[in-house]
């Protein structure tokens, strides 16, 4: 498929999204469907929330262009169902930003999405062993796998999303790469085509960065309006199929031996690695809440912003720090696939997590005693 496809995808998709969100914002301000602040949010006043909405109307309106514009249109049953997880997602977000749902209610949605996911063959389908080999899991455990998997990733971006900026650019570095692994493969026929082709899988890519950088536009300090979990939850499933849609093709790749220059001998983790802040700050503060005997879900702000914006950080340079973290790891990441098994990338990202909690707080610790503060 010619590069002006996906190009076109990029433009459709931030214009849609730059253009309409302010007279989205004006609608949220006139109906007072807002955003208070207050216990341990840390903006002031009312902001505009649930653009996520208007995320979710760009992405999809630019993909169904493409897809009838470019593409012959077939596994129609495989389209709705995608289609269909994606707008009960919205649909849960909807509801939890305009009178909070309970956590159960929302585990019992990501439970269904993880089951629909499976069904559509976005699964977990191996693991490595102690040896470094590949372990095939029956579908049953594959389908548990891919529900646990779903979960922790769409609530640990849901948690990353506390200040101006924060979600859109975590997202944008996890999208990044991602579409980076995917253009060196589309296109090539004998790569074994797992349940969406690199081109649909490309075009979706594209029209999902679009979406959130106009959606930026408006996020960024000071934030006209928040993505909310109707954003969060939306774009959180995506990260979830895309990694899991990764490492499916980097696993047949491997296996059929067809790309010796795109042999990579760690095909799992590294996708992990894209996503390795939101997930290791979250772990990080449901330990430290355990510890304390407090639920893992409890509100707090112990989160890597939180300490941040106490040091006196603005939201947009605490923002650009995580994500250039984040774009750091991700390099690593890529580069390490190539010299190193599954098991030892997974050893090295354990390690890197213990380094991580560390030196976090012993930089918190060393700035807040320089400002007279303590840490919690």
């Amino acid at each position: 498929m010619d590069i002006k496809v996906y190009i076109l995808t990029f433009v459709l998709a931030l214009a849609i999204s730059f253009l309409l969100m302010p007279p989205f914002i004006r609608l949220m301000t006139k109906y007072r469907i807002l955003d208070k602040s207050g216990g341990r949010k840390i903006h002031t006043g009312y902001t505009a929330h649930m653009g996520g909405i208007v995320i979710f109307i760009a992405f999809a309106t630019s993909v169904t262009a493409m897809i009838f514009a470019y593409f012959k249109v077939t596994g129609l049953a495989q389209l709705v169902s995608f289609a269909v997880a994606l707008l009960v997602m919205i649909i849960v977000g909807v509801r939890d930003d305009m009178n909070d749902i309970s956590p159960w209610t929302k585990l019992f949605f990501e439970i269904i999405i993880g089951v629909l996911l499976g069904y559509l063959g976005v699964r977990v389908t191996a693991i490595t062993g102690f040896s470094g080999e590949v372990i095939r899991i029956p579908t049953l455990i594959s389908y548990g796998a891919t529900i646990c998997f779903f979960i922790v990733v769409v609530n640990a971006y849901n948690l990353i999303d506390g200040i101006d900026g924060q979600a859109g650019m975590q997202a944008i570095n996890t999208f990044l790469f991602i579409l980076l692994f995917f253009c060196f493969i589309v296109g090539d026929a004998r790569i074994p085509k797992a349940p969406f082709s690199p081109m649909f899988i490309l075009v979706c890519l594209f029209a999902i960065l679009g979406s959130i950088v106009g959606f930026l536009r408006y996020n960024w300090q000071k934030a006209k309006i928040f993505m909310g979990d109707t954003g969060s939850l939306f774009i959180g499933t995506l990260i979830t199929i895309f990694i899991i849609l990764s490492m499916t093709y980097a696993d047949a790749i491997n296996h059929a031996e067809i790309i010796p220059s795109l042999q990579i001998k760690a095909y799992v983790a590294p996708f992990l690695g894209y996503f390795y802040m939101p997930m290791a700050d979250t772990l990080r503060v449901f330990i430290s809440r355990a510890r304390k005997n407090k639920s893992p879900f409890s509100a707090d702000k112990t989160h890597i912003h939180h300490f941040f914006i106490r040091l006196g950080y603005s939201h947009q340079r605490c923002t650009l720090t995580v994500f250039a973290i984040s774009f750091c790891i991700s390099v690593v990441s890529t580069v390490l696939a190539f010299f190193v098994s599954d098991f030892v990338f997974i050893l090295i990202i354990i390690a890197s997590w213990f380094v991580y909690v560390k030196a976090l707080n012993s930089f918190i610790k060393r700035q807040l005693r320089r400002m007279g503060g303590g840490i919690s």
